[in-house]
């Protein structure tokens, strides 16, 4: 590697630290003040507690306006460039637009890629502790209703046919649910499903293995009613697919949403938000590179042709024009309008040959 390329790799790392240490202030301001108005009706909670919360929230923050910090970076480090005349002296060192745009789109890939295998698991954990610590602090009556989720029903295969459970509420933080009525079926010869018994509980909740009943009456066709203080009824449905229904996409690992989209259709829940998340998080390495073409193609100018302020703002409105058409064209995907993978790849890739498309006309006309 020439040492000109170290040096535009090195200016590039330190213009998104850069970046990052600004955006990553004002995320952090906002959020402590965020929840400290959140707060204000617990005087027990400390200042120190909340500052922690607000650390305990900043890397998925930061995963979240990372596209925005490449993008600035980026154009911070080539309008510096620009400003100094150093990107004429890398021309008049026969350097084409091309060779000092390629060191901006690879630390962009590289930082999508880290993003992607640990920034995104650890900032999924933290963020997991966050909301934790958080209901700790906000543990009253009215957090536990706002919990709540009604008439919730799922379904699961048994070797004699297919369980259906429907559910009165369920308290998501706690994997707890409330007034459940487990319907078993067996399945005739032509599919028709037949119910045999029921099964009535005030209170359940699923172990790794088994559901934890208490107050169940078994309810038989063909014998008296069962009365049970407590019961343990097997299942292969994980706790995790329990709360599928009721999961943000968004807290869950790269690592984890395969695990989830399985367990979910297995549990009979929809899982197309997971796939759309899955998708986000696989084609980060090239909305970052997309961001970092776009925050390059509108640097090249030279300072005293002027326009630079209008080309900064361009560049900026680019960005953001990005980022609303992801969101818009992922909640079509939602809607089951999109595919997931047309969804969420269509504007990164779309951006990415837009921003290819300006750098060869501006180098080769």
């Amino acid at each position: 590697m020439s040492l000109l390329f170290r040096y535009l790799f090195r200016e590039i790392f330190k213009g998104i630290l850069l970046a990052t240490s600004i955006v990553g202030s004002l995320v952090f301001v906002v959020n402590y003040v965020e929840l400290s108005r959140s707060m204000d009706a617990q005087p027990d909670v400390t200042a120190i507690q909340i500052a922690r919360l607000t650390l305990l929230k900043m890397p998925v923050m930061i995963e979240q306006t990372m596209p925005f910090i490449v993008l600035f970076g980026v154009m911070w480090v080539m309008f510096s460039l620009n400003r100094g005349n150093e990107l004429a002296a890398l021309r008049a060192a026969s350097m084409s637009a091309w060779q000092f745009t390629l060191p901006c789109a690879l630390v962009a890939l590289c930082l999508g890629i880290v993003g992607t295998v640990a920034l995104n698991p650890l900032a999924a954990n933290l963020n997991a502790a966050f909301e934790r610590e958080r209901i700790a602090l906000l543990e009253t009556e009215l957090t536990q209703i706002n919990n709540a989720r009604k008439a919730v029903w799922f379904r699961e295969p048994v070797e004699e046919g297919i369980v259906v459970i429907r559910a009165g509420n369920v308290v998501t933080q706690t994997a707890t649910l409330y007034d459940l009525t487990f319907f078993y079926y067996t399945l005739q010869e032509d599919g028709t499903p037949v119910i045999q018994h029921r099964l009535n509980a005030a209170r359940a909740v699923l172990q790794p293995g088994f559901w934890q009943l208490e107050n169940a009456v078994d309810l038989s066709r063909d014998a008296d009613p069962r009365h049970y203080d407590t019961l343990a009824v097997p299942t292969r449905i994980a706790p995790s697919a329990l709360l599928g229904d009721s999961v943000r996409a968004s807290s869950l690992s790269v690592y984890a949403l395969p695990r989830m989209i399985a367990q979910s259709k297995e549990a009979g829940f929809g899982t197309r938000r997971y796939s759309l998340q899955l998708h986000q998080l696989l084609s980060s390495s090239l909305t970052l590179t997309a961001m970092a073409l776009i925050g390059a193609a509108f640097s090249f100018n030279l300072v005293r042709l002027g326009g630079t302020l209008r080309l900064a703002l361009t560049a900026g409105s680019a960005g953001f024009a990005l980022y609303f058409a992801s969101d818009l064209l992922q909640t079509l995907g939602a809607t089951q309008v999109l595919p997931p993978i047309v969804a969420i790849w269509a504007a990164p890739v779309f951006a990415f040959f837009a921003s290819l498309a300006r750098i060869i006309i501006l180098e080769d006309g």
